[in-house]
Formats: structure tokens, C-alpha cells, sequence
């Protein structure tokens, strides 16, 4: 029996083996081995998921992809790269660097596993762009039953595999349209929250654009980014700005401060406003920098944390946000990081929190500082309860108690996706814990 957990120690899970197969043959051989026994079967990326996603069951097999990650193909005249599915990103992002090429967006944790990200939907920001899949010119899977199948995104059943949740087989390689190497200039500032509506439309048209509310203050900045052939920031620029201030600073002392809050949660207000002092810009200021575009993007992580995160149409943005703030004030709940908002286009995947709409997406967490946890399920209960009065949808990856008869109302596909699951797997192969609470089947 082995014992699994995720990054930040949520989710912890027992599987009869695991098992790190090297090449495509292998991974063919597991998959029809356990369709003639009846064997359940989950694939783990870099296990950043913060819910049960990637838990196979204490009868069933865990796939890691960390051996077969190789860099396949290069083809600079279109801007593609054809990977193993096991590769993460900043390894890609090196592989690319020699060829000019790279990734057109990214989320602020840039440590993902690639078919992780398609799988899930994991985002950035910046309106023109959509999820990451969007990027994906085609991938290969291997299906419940070990056949290889390619999907392109011209292919009608693109749709289901896209977002497919780890529930239609195994992803084995994937072709990523890429683009020549950019910089960003990043600006942040800033700024009421009043100000970030009134100039919401001028904001929207920047090719990245997000913003962060530090709760207990009345501290808000917006981060904007747009390409830029300006010389890059010094190395000590980045030495300050992402090993000094991101690692030191944002995570060490930002644990040391939370632990003593631990043991009594009034304190955080207080280390929240001494933050922000230190982390954002001054009032009527701005910072502004240039750096290779994936390190525009990163942010660094260390402290444990477990997240929130969901989807909603963008025009409701500010009301859903006021919400929210309303909320922890009355209900007295102490949250002690930034809550973040970000915005994404628009696409046609069944089971994308993107489909059919551009959307607003408000991601909150709390942190575990040292092992400490304090209890929190009380606001992200509330955090649920609110963005379901405005048909949110939950980032797959991140923490959910909502019910089917609420998924069906907010994804129009949904019973088309799991009738789709059960014709292409019909001994249930892929479908976890995790897929029978989805449909309401425990």
C-alpha cells in the first residue's frame, strides 16, 4: 500500500502501488492490464491539486508521467512544441529557450504538470487569452481501454478531452502553439477599488491585467503587463523582487508572523496591514519593471495553503467582490492573504469554467503556517454560497462542496460530458472519489 499526498498536504491517499512507467508502450501495457482486471486507475502530475483528483483508491493504481517528460519535437517555422505529457512547465520553458519560443500565458504558479494544466483548466490572466488548453494544437491519450487515440482541436470530441479530468484516459503527448520570446513591463500600483471600476475598461485592454485586495485594509493594487521591447531589469532587480521580497519576505516572514496569529486570529488584520506596507507600492506610485515574460508571470510559493477559486460572468465582477468583502467584515473571518482576481476569454469545452462566457475569476485562500491549521471551512462555505447565487465554477483544482444538481445548472454540457465518460470507459476505470461525488453517486 502506498501513501500519497498532495504540495500542500490537503489531500492524503492510499493506492495499491504507483508506478513511473518510461515510454508510451508501458503506459499502453498498465492501462489494458488494468481494463482486463478491473484494476482502478489515476494519473498524478507534480500533485498540486489541492482536492482528491489524482486519488486512485486504496484498490487501485497512481500513474506519475515524472519519467516520461521529454521535449519531442521543435518546429520554430510554426511555433509548436511536441512534449511528453510528464514534462512541467519550467522545464519546458528552459527546452524552449535555446529556440526562441515561448509560452503565451501563465498562471502565477508556473511549476505545473502539462497535462495536469489541460486537465484542470488551469489559467492566467489577460481577456484575449483562455485557459491553457486553448493552446494545445493537439493532444494523444491513451483511452480506458488501451487504444491510442490523437484529438486535434478540430475534432468535435476536442470538446470533452480538453477539460477531461483525468476521466477519459491518459494524456501521453501534447503538440502547445507557442510564440517567439516576449518581454513584459510590469506595472502595479496602487489604488482604490472604486478607481480599478471606474477605469475598468481602460485596465481590460492591457494584455494582462489582474488585481489583489488585502482583507482588514483598505489596501488594493492593480498588476498590469504588456509587451515590451525596453531593456530587461537588473539582476538584482529580480534578486530583490522575487528571492528577497517573494521568498523572504512574502513566505518566511510572512510564515513567522501567521504562526504567532495561529494561536489568536485577531492578530491578522494588524500583519496584514504591516504587509501590504512592505509588499505593495507606496499610494500615488507605481512600480514598474521588465523581465522575460514566464518571470513576469511567477510568483513564489512556499507556505502551505489551501485555496478556493471560481468562475463568473465578468460583468458581475464588482458585485460579486463587494460580496465577498461584506462578507468576511459581518461574519468577523480572518483571512490572511491577498484575495485575487483575474480574467479569461471565453471558449466551448464542456467542461471548462470558461464555456460559453468570459469570465471573472476570485481566488482565496488561507495558509498552514508550520503545520498550524486554523479553521477556516466556515468562510470558504461562505465563499461557496456566494459565487453559486451568481453560477460560479469551481477551478477543478482547487477546493469545492457544492453539489451535482449545482453543476448541472451551471454547465450546459454536463450530463453530455459524463454520458461522453461512461461510453469511452464503461468499467469505470479513471472514475475516482472524486468523479462519483461530482455525480452524486456517494
Amino acid at each position: 500500500m502506498k501513501r500519497i499526498k498532495n504540495w500542500a498536504r490537503t489531500t492524503f491517499c492510499r493506492s495499491k502501488d504507483i508506478v513511473y512507467p518510461r515510454s508510451e508502450a508501458e503506459i499502453v501495457d498498465l492501462v489494458r492490464l488494468c481494463n482486463e482486471n478491473h484494476t482502478p486507475l489515476k494519473v498524478v502530475g507534480k500533485a498540486h491539486s489541492y482536492n482528491d483528483i489524482f486519488c486512485a483508491g486504496e484498490e487501485g493504481v497512481v500513474v506519475s508521467l515524472k519519467k516520461f517528460s521529454s521535449v519531442e519535437r521543435v518546429d520554430r517555422e510554426n511555433a509548436t512544441v511536441t512534449v511528453q505529457a510528464g514534462i512541467d512547465i519550467p522545464t519546458l520553458i528552459r527546452r524552449l529557450k535555446p529556440h526562441n519560443l515561448s509560452l503565451k500565458n501563465l498562471g502565477t504558479n508556473v511549476f505545473d504538470n502539462i497535462a495536469g494544466a489541460c486537465s484542470t483548466g488551469y489559467h492566467g490572466s489577460g481577456i484575449d487569452f483562455g485557459i491553457f488548453v486553448s493552446d494545445v494544437v493537439s493532444m494523444e491519450v491513451v483511452t480506458p481501454t488501451g487504444e491510442k487515440r490523437r484529438i486535434g482541436r478540430e475534432d468535435e470530441d476536442f470538446k470533452a478531452y480538453a477539460v477531461g479530468l483525468g476521466m477519459l484516459g491518459i494524456i501521453v503527448r501534447v503538440t502547445l502553439q507557442c510564440e517567439p520570446s516576449y518581454k513584459l513591463e510590469v506595472i502595479e500600483k496602487q489604488m482604490s477599488l472604486e478607481e480599478i471600476e471606474a477605469r475598468f475598461s481602460e485596465f481590460m485592454a492591457y494584455r494582462h491585467f489582474k488585481f489583489i485586495w488585502v482583507p482588514h485594509t483598505r489596501n488594493f493594487m492593480v498588476w498590469l503587463a504588456q509587451k515590451s521591447d525596453k531593456e530587461e531589469s537588473s539582476l538584482w532587480n529580480k534578486i530583490y523582487t522575487y528571492g528577497i521580497i517573494g521568498v523572504l519576505v512574502n513566505n518566511f516572514l510572512h510564515e513567522a508572523l501567521l504562526f504567532f496569529a495561529s494561536f489568536k486570529r485577531e492578530r491578522v488584520p494588524a500583519i496584514n496591514r504591516f504587509m501590504s506596507r512592505i509588499l505593495l507600492p507606496e499610494k500615488g506610485k507605481e512600480s514598474r519593471s521588465v523581465y522575460a515574460s514566464h518571470w513576469a508571470f511567477f510568483l513564489p510559493h512556499v507556505l502551505k495553503q489551501d485555496v478556493v477559486e471560481y468562475a463568473f460572468k465578468i460583468e458581475e465582477t464588482f458585485d460579486v467582490f463587494r460580496e465577498i468583502i461584506a462578507m468576511i467584515e459581518e461574519k468577523k473571518i480572518y483571512v490572511d492573504t491577498p484575495i485575487e482576481v483575474r480574467f479569461v476569454k471565453k471558449d466551448d469545452y464542456w467542461m471548462s469554467p470558461t464555456q460559453g462566457e468570459d469570465v471573472c475569476f476570485i481566488g482565496t485562500k488561507i495558509h498552514f503556517p508550520f503545520g498550524r491549521e486554523p479553521e477556516y471551512f466556515r468562510y470558504f462555505s461562505h465563499i461557496d454560497h456566494i459565487l453559486l447565487k451568481h453560477r460560479g465554477r469551481p477551478h477543478w483544482g482547487k477546493q469545492f462542496r457544492i453539489t451535482k444538481e449545482d453543476f448541472q445548472k451551471n454547465y450546459p454540457h454536463w450530463d453530455k460530458f459524463w454520458a461522453f465518460v461512461d461510453k469511452e470507459d464503461p468499467k469505470g476505470l479513471f472514475q475516482n472519489a472524486f468523479a462519483k461525488r461530482l455525480r452524486g453517486k456517494v
